[in-house]
């Protein structure tokens, strides 16, 4: 799969701005980083929904749940990336974003508290969580 020159020019950006924050195993550069990006705008770290859709979607359906609305998904590191959006867009209710910048998991909030609601944000570390904060 080609990649667009919107994208190509989108993991360009991320890549300077990466490159100038350094360390990021504090939660300060995440913040940093998603400010710089701005709000309103997605950011995908390995692939974009094209690519994932197919096989993503037949894994999920495949699951054993009886709808799509009964599969829980974590998505651990979310960012600002559209993928939990494009996942619920496709049916699928029960998806819990989490996130160690609080700046990225206010902007989604945001952005897809009023058209997809029932998804949820949590700002964690993933080094360190708890698993009933996700409930």
């Amino acid at each position: 799969m080609t990649t667009t020159p919107a994208a190509a020019a989108a993991a360009a950006e991320g890549a300077a701005i990466l490159d100038t924050l350094g360390d990021f195993t504090l939660r300060e550069n995440w913040d940093k980083f998603f400010a710089l990006r701005g709000t309103g705008d997605s950011f995908e770290w390995y692939a974009e929904w094209p690519r994932l859709q197919a096989p993503l979607l037949d894994l999920l359906r495949g699951s054993g749940a009886a709808d799509a609305e009964a599969v829980e998904i974590l998505v651990p590191g979310c960012g600002s990336s559209a993928l939990s959006e494009r996942l619920y867009d496709a049916g699928f209710r029960r998806i819990t974003n989490v996130d160690f910048s609080r700046v990225v998991v206010a902007d989604m909030l945001r952005r897809h508290s009023r058209p997809r609601p029932e998804m949820r944000w949590r700002v964690m570390d993933m080094t360190n969580m708890q698993m009933g904060h996700l409930i």
